[in-house]
């Protein structure tokens, strides 16, 4: 960078720096100056970091300078050259990471070479966005760039800088889908705000506080910040207000899925994979990470509004043969899925349109319940009480498709599918054998085994574990579309 430019931007960064009302106005304008730099909305930080330190005093300044057109007119030809070389610069570097997989680092490579790399002979774009994918961790990062283009950077000092950065800014990098909300997006969350240094503060979410310039969250927020806030206008909304949980457990049967809940009890926690969790600790006063099993973590649970890991995942004991063990094992990972339910649905995932269709077909069965399906179980597999265990019978474990009227399995009702079944039985006869399904008039279960059902019961309460004992079922059945089979003891073959 120009000592001319620097000179510019250091005038305009230590004004701004010193009024309260122009830092939260106009750092967005100074961001659009050189937005190709870093893309931060902050961005007169990054070049008070690639300057040093310095002492900030409220400089003469003309304040109509501050917009981009009145300052970029201010500045000489060579000036100007020089911000348009950085911008350039900074949009190769973005394209490169983003080719090398690593785009949630972005910023940093961005902020490295601003900072350090003037002068270095030589600089491939695709060879140091390699360096950020190779590396394991920053500190192999750092090392790496400095064997490699005989830099000096501090690994310490750097990262100091890089975590006050980061605060002040919402890291665009970091979304695999800006557009939606998913598990994914919500561990990368997680992760940016303990990056960062997000402070613990009551009753907030992941804004800057307009006194101290740091972002706060307590733990609900954590989440509810991710839930809250919109990539694209890089704001927070102020809804939702709240989130719900639509799938839970205990942690031993959490499935590997980053962007779970954790809970302890009292405190949340994000759950990031590697077996590791994030949370906000009111104790420390700061977002932190630690490993799982040191923590006093209990259960998991996946919540709303947010889109989770939609992959069928089960044993099926028999790829060949429909069998009630399949069933069960279909069953719950349904249910530890957090499979919801939809009218005339049978585990597909639900889409705008299918539920459009579903609505069409089965009228307020479904269009009485739209906000809700659409808060809760959109993006997610549903399945009616029938159709959980119709959707076994139609699964195809090769393809990965269900397909409707395969495998020998009818499309039928629950009442049509006692009425065919030949072995069936009053609720008070029920032999101990998993996969069969239990019935009332109107619908239909799958018992598990161990005095336990799983069923699609309600469009408010999705795919459920529940005790046999206690609900309203009146009869049971072998259902008359697979075949029932024993598991031998200590061994992996199945008896007819």
């Amino acid at each position: 960078m120009s000592a001319a430019v620097a000179a510019a931007l250091k005038k305009i960064a230590a004004y701004i720096l010193s009024d309260k009302e122009l830092r939260g106005k106009t750092f967005v304008i100074i961001g659009s100056i050189i937005a190709g730099l870093l893309g931060l909305m902050c961005l007169p930080a990054v070049v008070l970091v690639s300057l040093g330190n310095m002492e900030f005093k409220l400089p003469e300044i003309d304040k109509s300078l501050f917009n981009e057109a009145a300052f970029i007119e201010n500045l000489s030809d060579e000036q100007q050259a020089q911000l348009v070389n950085l911008q350039n610069q900074g949009q190769a570097i973005e394209s490169a990471m983003v080719n090398a997989d690593c785009k949630n680092q972005t910023i940093k490579a961005q902020l490295i070479y601003l900072s350090f790399f003037e002068g270095v002979q030589n600089f491939n774009v695709d060879s140091y966005a390699n360096i950020f994918k190779n590396s394991p961790d920053d500190k192999a990062i750092i090392d790496t760039l400095n064997s490699t283009y005989g830099l000096k950077i501090d690994y310490s000092e750097f990262m100091k800088s890089y975590t006050w950065v980061m605060n002040a800014t919402i890291n665009g990098y970091m979304f695999a889908d800006s557009k939606s909300k998913n598990a994914a997006d919500l561990a990368a969350w997680a992760e940016n705000a303990y990056i960062s240094g997000w402070g613990y503060k009551d009753g907030t979410f992941g804004d800057r506080d307009e006194s101290d310039r740091i972002r706060y969250v307590d733990g609900a927020g954590l989440i509810l910040g991710y839930l809250r806030y919109d990539p694209e206008q890089k704001m927070f909304n102020s809804e939702p207000s709240s989130f719900n949980f639509t799938s839970k457990g205990s942690l031993d049967k959490m499935p590997d899925e980053a962007g779970n809940i954790l809970s302890d009890g009292t405190d949340f926690g994000v759950y990031v994979g590697g077996g590791e969790v994030i949370f906000a600790s009111e104790e420390l006063g700061y977002v932190t990470k630690e490993k799982v099993a040191d923590g006093a973590w209990n259960s998991w649970s996946s919540i709303s509004g947010a889109a989770y890991n939609t992959d069928i995942s089960f044993e099926e004991y028999d790829e060949k043969k429909k069998n009630n063990l399949g069933l069960v094992q279909w069953a719950i990972q349904a249910h530890e899925a957090g499979w919801g339910y939809i009218y005339g649905t049978y585990g597909n995932v639900l889409t705008e349109n299918l539920l459009q269709d579903r609505a069409a077909v089965f009228g307020s069965e479904v269009t009485d319940y739209m906000d809700f399906i659409r808060q809760n179980w959109l993006g997610k597999r549903t399945a009616d009480c029938v159709g959980l265990i119709k959707g076994y019978g139609w699964y195809d474990s090769a393809s990965g498709e269900i397909r409707v009227g395969t495998n020998g399995m009818m499309d039928v009702g629950a009442n049509a599918m006692f009425a065919n079944a030949t072995v069936k039985g009053t609720i008070d006869t029920i032999p101990e054998v998993p996969g069969l399904a239990v019935w009332v008039d109107g619908h239909i279960g799958i018992y598990i085994g161990n005095g336990e059902v799983i069923e699609a019961m309600n469009t408010l309460r999705g795919v459920t574990r529940t005790q046999l004992a206690g609900r309203e079922w009146t009869h049971w059945l072998q259902i008359p579309y697979i075949s029932y089979v024993e598991e031998k003891e200590n061994e992996s073959t199945l008896e007819k």
